[in-house]
């Protein structure tokens, strides 16, 4: 593999431990429900807001991104691929190659921006079920 796919992965893998651990966390809070948990978890609601935000924009840039490619991909016929390959126009190739690698890049982004999202949503529904267990 390419060197930039190698990264590539590295990222990628770095990412998702990172959710992973992201994860366990939000499940060990949940577990404990004590006071101290409930405030935890709040400060955790509080982070996961301020990231998602910030994420935000980025999701909307990469959604862009990936619309702007999708029709670049429609673009790039598998004819025109080919005939390619069979004249050996390696600038072309690899200027399709950089694009497939930056779609990818940018498809992970808003996938992780979507999983932020999500653990928003999950905390939410944490808290708001501490509190409806709290008025009982």
């Amino acid at each position: 593999m390419s060197v930039t796919v190698d990264q590539f992965c590295e990222r990628l893998r770095d990412r998702l431990n990172a959710i992973e651990g992201q994860m366990r966390t939000v499940k060990a809070n949940i577990q404990n429900r004590s006071e101290e948990a409930e405030r935890a978890l709040q400060a955790k609601l509080d982070v996961i807001r301020t990231k998602l935000q910030a994420r935000k924009e980025c999701a909307e840039m990469a959604g862009a991104y990936l619309k702007e490619m999708a029709q670049q991909k429609m673009a790039d016929t598998k004819e025109a691929i080919s005939e390619w390959k069979a004249k050996h126009e390696t600038r072309k190739l690899r200027a399709r190659a950089d694009r497939a690698e930056a779609y990818a890049t940018a498809a992970i982004d808003f996938a992780l921006a979507s999983i932020d999202e999500a653990e928003e949503a999950i905390l939410d529904a944490v808290v708001a079920r501490i509190d409806a267990d709290a008025a009982k």
